[in-house]
């Protein structure tokens, strides 16, 4: 009977230390990316004693309270945000320095570059992929047809695609050739930025702190929009409109090219699989591609415990392993290991690859104040965009934008 107490309680004892040593780690995610992230946090947990308990936080709020509960001394232990405010975050010293763990990855170099740019701060690195995006082109391969275009060839520039939207549009008066979201800067910087990257030129200098908004390239690619805006072939809704409609409008068969991004391709299958469409990377003016590398980035809030940085980046490595990178596929269209592509995708549309090959291309600015730059519906590049393309003065327009650009970025450079 001794003995059968001292065993109990020896195993209690052990199961006690056990529980006392799993860690609990807090991840804040956007709102859009919480099913995925929850998802892969329920199957981490299930084959883990430590958890990774993932908090939603609506995309608006993300910035402004994960600020405030690092300046209240209360943050989550990590986050995964948008990885265009990575570069003030880890600025402002709020980031954990991964430095040494994501440059030991066996998959480092698939990673996508621009998140990783917009990760490094002063030579240090301070996330990881999570959940990207890349923008790139839907075409209607019906319409082309139609218009004597040739449907299994993408157009090579922007020039062609303004050309090719105004056949479209010649075939009725309600079929456009063409649909960009000009009334949101977050769309815009998505659709509207590659066409210069694309022709290597930029809006902002490398490191972020100097405007360089009047280049040639912008100006060809304002005249290819104006071109297509006076000829009737953009939607009417692409001036006003903030996105909701568009792929709406391009499923309803209307609409010859759509600025968009790599979750199109699982969209229109899964909900409108009578469209007939091809995927394309977004061009230059006169050639070039690129893409805005979009989505997620997780990042660890500086002054996490040894212990919870750990398995932090343990659930790191466990989502970028070729079974998770598949479940990522199928739920949100593209995971973040570049070399596991042909894997992830073998059950999927293998359209979704066009985004994987322009990734390694893509771009995202990196800036210390994005909302106030391209965000903000009074900022200087929605602006810029408005009027250049729908107003008369181009050259005033893009006078205005880069004075504008240049205070700001006087005032907000770190």
């Amino acid at each position: 009977m001794h003995k059968t107490k001292l065993m109990l309680a020896a195993l209690s004892l052990a199961a006690s230390t056990s529980i006392a040593s799993a860690e609990e780690i807090s991840l804040w995610v956007r709102t859009s990316s919480a099913a995925v992230l929850q998802g892969l946090a329920d199957q981490y947990n299930a084959a883990h004693d430590d958890k990774v308990i993932v908090t939603p936080i609506t995309a608006e709020q993300m910035v402004p309270k994960l600020g405030a509960a690092i300046a209240g001394g209360a943050p989550p232990d990590g986050a995964v945000l948008d990885l265009i405010y990575l570069p003030t975050f880890a600025a402002n010293e709020s980031l954990e320095d991964i430095t040494d763990f994501v440059k030991g990855l066996p998959y480092a170099d698939a990673l996508s570059p621009s998140h990783i740019r917009l990760a490094t701060y002063e030579d240090k690195i301070y996330g990881v992929p999570a959940l990207p995006d890349a923008s790139i082109i839907a075409y209607n391969t019906d319409l082309f047809e139609k218009a004597g275009l040739d449907p299994k060839k993408a157009p090579a520039t922007l020039e062609e695609v303004a050309e090719s939207a105004k056949k479209i549009h010649a075939l009725g008066n309600d079929t456009y050739g063409f649909y960009f979201v000009a009334n949101s800067g977050s769309w815009l910087i998505y659709d509207f930025l590659p066409h210069l990257w694309a022709a290597n030129a930029d809006i902002l200098s490398e490191d972020g702190r100097e405007a360089t908004v009047d280049t040639p390239a912008l100006r060809d690619t304002f005249a290819a929009y104006r071109d297509m805006w006076k000829a009737g072939a953009i939607h009417p809704t692409s001036r006003s409109g903030n996105g909701n409609n568009a792929v709406e409008a391009f499923a309803s068969g209307k609409v010859g090219v759509l600025m968009t991004g790599s979750y199109i391709v699982n969209l229109l299958t899964s909900k409108y699989p009578d469209v007939k469409f091809d995927v394309a990377p977004i061009p230059g003016p006169k050639g070039g591609v690129s893409s805005f590398a979009g989505g997620d980035t997780l990042a660890l809030i500086k002054g996490v415990s040894e212990e919870k940085k750990k398995v932090a980046l343990d659930f790191v490595n466990f989502y970028m392993q070729p079974e998770q990178q598949v479940y990522i596929t199928k739920e949100s269209g593209m995971p973040p290991r570049t070399d596991v592509a042909d894997q992830a995708y073998g059950q999927f549309d293998k359209r979704n690859l066009i985004a994987y090959d322009v990734l390694a291309k893509a771009k995202t600015p990196y800036t210390f104040s994005s909302d106030e730059l391209f965000v903000s519906r009074t900022g200087p590049f929605l602006n810029l965009i408005q009027s250049a393309i729908f107003g008369d003065d181009v050259d005033g327009s893009i006078k205005k934008a880069q004075d504008e650009f240049t205070k700001i970025l006087e005032r907000t450079n770190p």
